[in-house]
């Protein structure tokens, strides 16, 4: 995430080339949104415990567990024709990435708004300071439960927006580590989905290629 800050400062300085990475986490952490209160968005003690860090991200939203999972981050100018220059409208962009890489897996997802069918399955859990229990503008959702989650940092002349995509999930790890944590009717993930044992490596391969095919590019590695 340090990584993902540098590179958004560099491309508000001037013009820079989009960015896409893809990593996982060692160990396990709890990252807290921008504005987020610690001692009430995660339980130090239990963290402290199980070897788990508290990390504070640079963008909003509320606390997310990054366990069994692939992080993403898309950083770019504010200017790049490939995105509007809106918040909603850069996040329904990289959603529909994300989508084709998860149909790519096999997942039959898709993507909803907030007012959509679907809210009222998140919606009780919308004060939880757990992000995977919250709502937000657009969601990847799989048989009505969130697979995904993402926030935005915009700057001058730049963006980063990042996210979780559920390998796996573990409810009562999650519960123990963040208060109002482990709502398992709200969330899926891949390996649920799929019902089977889904490697990191294959999870990169698919989104790459949705990322590729949604926006009609080619990566240079």
């Amino acid at each position: 995430m340090a990584l993902d800050e540098r590179l958004l400062a560099a491309a508000s300085r001037g013009p820079a080339a989009p960015v896409l990475r893809f990593y996982t986490w060692e160990p396990a952490a709890v990252s807290l949104g921008r504005f987020q209160s610690e001692e009430r968005s995660c339980i130090r003690e239990e963290c402290e415990r199980r070897g788990i860090d508290i990390v504070r991200r640079i963008t909003g939203g509320r606390s997310v567990l990054h366990d069994q999972e692939l992080t993403y981050s898309i950083i770019a100018r504010a200017d790049d024709p490939q995105f509007p220059n809106d918040i909603l409208g850069t996040y329904k962009v990289i959603a529909q990435g994300l989508l084709a890489g998860l149909r790519g897996l096999g997942v039959d997802a898709e993507l909803v708004q907030r007012s959509g069918r679907h809210a009222e399955k998140v919606r009780p859990y919308a004060r939880d300071p757990a992000c995977f229990s919250s709502p937000s503008w657009f969601e990847l959702m799989a048989r009505g439960r969130k697979i995904a989650g993402s926030a935005q940092r915009r700057t001058s002349g730049a963006f980063l927006q990042h996210g979780s995509v559920l390998i796996g999930y573990d409810p009562d790890l999650e519960a123990a580590v963040i208060p109002g944590g482990g709502r398992s009717a709200a969330v899926t993930c891949i390996r649920s989905e799929l019902g089977r044992l889904v490697s990191v490596e294959e999870v990169k391969r698919a989104f790459l290629g949705g990322f590729a095919e949604s926006f009609g590019i080619v990566f240079d590695a």
